[in-house]
């Protein structure tokens, strides 16, 4: 008997019969998109695995799975798989590995965040940009250069020109593009835009909030 086919698989033989009517192109791209996209897509989940079961191994001690809420198990696993399926960014998957196993620490563990916050964060990796992972990364290393540890007692911020010196390759254009994906997560934080502005965004503050940088732990661990 066949395997059953899913909805992305679904999808796919449409968008490739689309194609193959395409003179020119379309037959070569219909192949290498049916080619391509599957082993894509279980290398990711491959990769996936290996992370988790290497999260898993370092929390054995402090996992308690009687305790477990299923339904938020159940809830949490078909976000982070959402965003597992959809990207090879080692970034990502690791965070998205990191955010299940949080789920199944014991009550009490210093690390175990509330199922809500876990919520945020998996919404977060789903809908992030590569780029924009990238900028908070950037900015979440710059902060632990300088000291910042513990945001609360010591904030961390800069202007948008120093961010957009170590991203030369974007356009200043982009590059608030992408901040403005973490500010809207509360991630990193725009300021008001200044009374006299500078070329390029230049002078905008740019602040990473205490949930950017706890939301970099699961990116960066």
């Amino acid at each position: 008997m066949p395997p059953k086919k899913n909805n992305s698989d679904h999808a796919l033989a449409v968008i490739k019969a689309g194609l193959s009517a395409v003179p020119g192109v379309g037959g070569p791209l219909a192949s290498l998109l049916g080619d391509y996209v599957p082993t894509h897509t279980e290398r990711s989940i491959e990769k996936a695995i290996e992370l988790l079961g290497k999260r898993l191994e370092e929390l054995e001690q402090r996992i308690d799975l009687e305790a477990l809420n299923k339904d938020d198990l159940a809830e949490l696993f078909k976000s982070c798989y959402l965003s597992i399926v959809r990207t090879h960014r080692e970034s990502k998957l690791k965070a998205a590995t990191s955010i299940l196993a949080n789920l199944l620490l014991r009550e009490g563990d210093p690390e175990k965040l509330s199922y809500t916050e876990l919520d945020h964060f998996a919404r977060c990796v789903e809908t992030l940009s590569s780029g924009a992972v990238e900028v908070l990364g950037e900015v979440v290393c710059a902060a632990d250069s300088a000291g910042c540890a513990d945001l609360d007692t010591k904030p961390y911020g800069m202007n948008f020109f120093v961010l957009s010196d170590r991203f030369p390759e974007h356009s200043p254009h982009l590059l608030m593009g992408l901040v403005a994906e973490l500010d809207s997560a509360n991630l990193l934080h725009r300021g008001d835009v200044p009374s006299i502005q500078t070329p390029d965004y230049g002078n905008y503050p740019l602040n990473l909030t205490p949930l950017g940088m706890q939301f970099a732990q699961f990116l960066l661990r």
